[in-house]
């Protein structure tokens, strides 16, 4: 009984210091350590300063140098193409594909470097990336395929820029093609930008020719084989007046029955790219002409109520 009685004594005797000393205490290590780290900072802020300037002089340095890398690429590509269109656009295609890589591999470098004037180890972040890439594969499958695609189209040359292609149900002309997409201009002047994997029919207006193909609606009640004759006499005029025809456009009779209308069709071969233009002018012509002879094309009249 006495050796508790001392046991407790002894216990409020010495007493565990309170919540309060232990908020002080906490407080006063959490400003003695940001005293130090302040105290670092300010000391090795010289050091800090010239590094953040090297570092910005080595990407403007290399932005310059990939100016003008990309500069010589252009010169040297350009110098080895000859007159023909064909050539030119795969030197421009070429271009595009070779400046995008370098691109890639240059930023890369840059990175690099100043990665290493921060006194980051490239070796060890590497081997990091190295396992943390098998890591994010599977995600990187898309770029991949991105990737390989560009490869095909530059090595099969299906696509070459300045090509009037419809791409996925998207028109328009082909203004760059790079490792990972394709960029096309349309008419309007808006721009697609495709994934190269995303690519799967190509429809290539601008190899060999383009056929300019116009259907001309003709009345029933009018004479078919007057409305031929007439069409072909006016073609013969066409041929000698409607610049990029080298020939006689085709009149090839009558190629189907619409509601009201008999379907005449027209075909002439035309410069690629010019199909749009010769094919206006076909129309012009022969609904003039028909406009002389009195014919009035089959148009749609709403019921009256």
């Amino acid at each position: 009984m006495n050796l508790v009685t001392g046991a407790l004594s002894e216990a409020a005797a010495s007493p565990v210091p309170g919540i309060d000393a232990q908020v002080v205490n906490e407080l006063k290590g959490t400003v003695a350590s940001a005293k130090e780290k302040a105290s670092s900072f300010f000391q090795n802020f010289p050091s800090y300063l010239t590094k953040l300037l090297i570092a910005a002089a080595v990407i403007i340095v290399g932005i310059l140098l990939l100016k003008l890398v990309k500069f010589i690429i252009g010169k040297v590509v350009h110098s080895r193409a000859k007159a023909s269109s064909e050539v030119v656009k795969r030197t421009e295609t070429s271009r595009t594909i070779i400046t995008s890589v370098v691109s890639y591999i240059w930023y890369f470098i840059i990175i690099g470097v100043v990665l290493g004037i921060f006194g980051l180890d490239i070796t060890s972040i590497l081997a990091a990336a190295g396992v943390v890439g098998i890591a994010v594969a599977f995600g990187a499958q898309t770029l991949v395929k991105d990737i390989l695609s560009g490869l095909f189209i530059w090595g099969e040359r299906s696509l070459a820029v300045g090509d009037v292609v419809t791409v996925n149900d998207l028109s328009g002309t082909v203004e760059s093609i790079s490792v990972r997409t394709t960029t096309i201009r349309n008419f309007n002047g808006n721009v697609f930008i495709i994934p190269n994997g995303d690519i799967r029919t190509v429809i290539n207006m601008s190899r060999g020719f383009k056929r300019a193909v116009v259907n001309v609606p003709c009345p029933y009640e009018e004479n078919q084989e007057r409305l031929v004759a007439m069409v072909k006499e006016e073609m013969e005029i066409a041929a000698q007046e409607i610049e990029g025809i080298t020939s006689v456009p085709d009149v090839m009779s009558i190629v189907s029955f619409d509601s009201n209308a008999v379907i005449l069709q027209i075909a002439v071969p035309c410069p690629v790219g010019q199909h749009w233009r010769v094919e206006r002018d076909i129309r012009s012509r022969v609904k003039a002409r028909f406009d002389r002879e009195g014919i009035l094309m089959p148009h749609y009249t709403a019921p009256k109520v």
